[in-house]
């Protein structure tokens, strides 16, 4: 069998023509875009636009390196679109935000492309994807290289949850209350529409609480790319220095055969993978439960009492938390936004989409110990 290709491309700053070059550099070592479309193809772009965040701030997919994609495709697409289905509820007026101050809707107007809103649902193997897949011949996946309090890496699967549209991806969350019920999820929608190339945004990537405003930008000069997300993935965990099964979505790619064995399975092309290595890469504080079964982590958040709280001199009381929160657990009272523990299902959809850095996971004292 014909090994997964990774190209790794050095690139150190959001510059246009960097960025042009190591995105082209990247694709072409894995065969050019004409391994990846055709001539007259419509093609969607879909970058990772969490939230209402400028591009310097690391929670979205760069802009300049969505500009490189599109110029990349420009002499064979028919038509280029570029959407996102941003946070957890969707909202029009939201969602016109986020594409204006992520700063894509500037750079699609620049190159001449139509940005598309995810309003209108098809059914895909049980889950309401974005009609877009049906009006388009090609998906180029754009992630971006971020941490993720519930599924520690979100980048090259992980971002493919944006195809839900609206308040659906609410009643997922709510559906598959785990990071390995998510995952089963994760990969559903990943086997649905796998795409046809994902180019990855690591030139700014995110440590520690993300993948919102509660994590650290950290330099990592990478622009990566794969046909498999899944390759991608895997190689990336192994940049932040872990044990890609670490991943619950590997894990759970793992369990349904879908991915190489081990490492050597994958052909890394480009650059040296031990130019990108980071072994004191920072996990989110929660990362440690996602490698225990369902049944193991339930009982760890129980007995060592991890809470969802709201920092109060932080939070500027806008209900985000509130509009993502797909438990009903966040709620206003006496002026204040408060989490009910009763009802909270530990998804981090508040910590995902907090702009304030408002909210955070507490540990009890023996927990502190075990996870320093």
């Amino acid at each position: 069998m014909e090994k997964s290709k990774v190209s790794l491309i050095r690139c150190s700053r959001y510059d246009t023509q960097d960025v042009e070059k190591a995105v082209g550099l990247a694709v072409d070592i894995l065969g050019g875009p004409e391994a990846f479309a055709r001539k007259g193809d419509r093609v969607l772009i879909k970058p990772n636009l969490l939230t209402d965040a400028l591009p310097e701030e690391g929670v979205d997919t760069h802009p300049e390196v969505v500009r490189a994609v599109i110029r990349l495709f420009k002499p064979l697409a028919s038509r280029i679109y570029c959407g996102d289905g941003p946070n957890v509820w969707g909202e029009k007026k939201d969602v016109e935000r986020v594409y204006e101050v992520s700063g894509m809707k500037k750079v699609c107007r620049e190159e001449g492309i139509e940005m598309v809103a995810f309003t209108v649902p098809k059914m895909r193997s049980g889950y309401p994807l974005t009609e877009w897949l049906e009006k388009t011949d090609r998906l180029i996946n754009v992630p971006k290289f971020k941490t993720h309090s519930y599924t520690i890496l979100t980048a090259g699967v992980k971002n493919l949850f944006g195809l839900v549209v609206g308040m659906n991806k609410m009643k997922i969350h709510k559906d598959f209350p785990s990071p390995a019920g998510l995952s089963r999820a994760l990969l559903d929608i990943y086997e649905s529409r796998k795409p046809d190339l994902t180019i990855l945004d690591g030139i700014m990537a995110m440590e520690g609480e993300g993948p919102g405003s509660c994590g650290t930008v950290r330099p990592m000069e990478l622009v990566a790319a794969a046909q498999d997300a899944l390759a991608l993935d895997f190689v990336l965990a192994v940049i932040m220095g872990l044990v890609p099964e670490d991943i619950p979505t590997i894990r759970e790619a793992g369990r349904r055969g879908l991915f190489p064995e081990t490492f050597s399975d994958i052909d890394i092309k480009g650059e040296d993978i031990r130019f990108f290595v980071a072994k004191d890469y920072r996990l989110p504080r929660t990362s440690f439960l996602n490698r225990m079964p369902d049944w193991a982590a339930v009982i760890a958040r129980k007995m060592l009492r991890m809470k969802v709280c709201v920092i109060q001199d932080l939070c500027r009381a806008c209900q985000k938390c509130r509009q993502s929160c797909p438990a009903e657990a966040c709620r206003m009272e006496g002026g204040r936004m408060i989490i009910d523990e009763s009802k909270c299902i530990f998804c981090l959809c508040c910590q995902e989409i907090c702009p304030h850095k408002a909210i955070e996971v507490k540990k009890n004292f023996f927990l502190r110990m075990m996870t320093r």
